[in-house]
């Protein structure tokens, strides 16, 4: 496919559901559409198969240009944001009751939320990773949240951390995460932001655009409309950072640029003892949102009704 060739393709907006997206560039041999309404963009046509890209080298070696060098090393890292971000969901929530990680990985989070004094559960669409979490003694479930065998409300708090942008149809994640919520519960979301100043200066370019991996792309404005149509209340939206591995940092800066000189470093940094230094990196490109299901539910007007029916 040629990446810089236009398609005359019209589609409708997922987000929206009656607003027309335009074709707006192609990478890694994907179509990316652009709803002009909502600044909301998704990948076009959707893949026929997304699970096969969360195998074993997704979590470590980052073979096809995306994942994880190495997620054992690189999840000692993520503490300092999971710790923050528990902060955040346990200043709403009081108790800590049930907690949902959706993607949870080989379950590096919920082990922390657990040393909290939360009772944990996990969904994740790799194999590998359900194997890995489950020889660690948790309860994490293969499969996605719409296909989540839990009915009604069950969880005081869901997390989706680097989550869905991964997701198809985002609006149907969020309106199940909604009918498993407890009223008065937490939602906590860490994606992508496409309003951020790299997310524009650096277009295609950018290196959070990178199909099959990630599928739908955020900015604060259409994200927080889309919360606010499933029934949630934004609490807040912030840019707290994480902590990452240099041969990360490196594996980032080769998507990013192209260049096979950060391949080069990434390999050697691999080499070396300081391959587990943890930097703090910022660049204020991620958005974290914490939102909440009102305690008080308002009465459902029948459209949502049919629609919080069929979740």
């Amino acid at each position: 496919m040629d990446e810089n060739a236009a398609s005359p393709i019209i589609v409708t907006c997922p987000l929206s559901r009656e607003h027309r997206a335009h074709f707006s560039f192609s990478k890694n041999h994907f179509d990316l559409y652009l709803c002009r309404e909502c600044d909301f963009r998704f990948v076009y046509p959707m893949p026929d198969d997304t699970k096969s890209v969360y195998g074993s080298d997704y979590f470590i070696g980052a073979r096809r240009g995306f994942g994880y060098v190495n997620y054992e090393d690189d999840k000692v890292a993520m503490r300092g944001f999971f710790e923050r971000a528990l902060d955040a969901v346990e200043g709403v929530v009081s108790a800590r009751g049930t907690l949902l990680d959706v993607g949870a990985a080989t379950g590096f989070f919920l082990k922390i939320a657990r040393e909290r004094g939360w009772r944990v559960a996990g969904l994740e669409v790799s194999s590998y990773a359900v194997s890995e979490a489950r020889r660690s003694g948790l309860g994490v479930v293969e499969g996605t949240l719409e296909s989540s065998p839990w009915q009604g409300p069950t969880f005081d708090a869901i997390t989706l951390f680097d989550v869905i942008e991964h997701v198809p149809d985002p609006r149907r994640t969020l309106a199940r995460a909604f009918a498993i919520l407890r009223p008065g519960g937490a939602v906590a979301i860490n994606t992508p932001d496409t309003g951020s100043f790299w997310g524009r200066a650096f277009g295609r370019h950018w290196h959070a655009y990178c199909p099959p991996e990630h599928l739908s792309y955020f900015n604060q404005r259409n994200i927080q409309t889309l919360a606010r149509e499933c029934g949630f209340e934004t609490l807040s939206v912030t840019k707290i950072g994480k902590r990452f591995t240099p041969a990360y940092i490196f594996s980032m800066l080769r998507r990013w640029q192209g260049l096979r000189f950060w391949r080069w470093m990434e390999r050697a940094v691999l080499r070396m003892p300081l391959h587990r230094l943890e930097l703090p990196v910022n660049i204020r490109d991620n958005m974290f949102l914490v939102v909440r299901k009102p305690a008080v539910l308002p009465p459902v007007a029948p459209a949502n009704r049919a629609m919080r029916k069929a979740v």
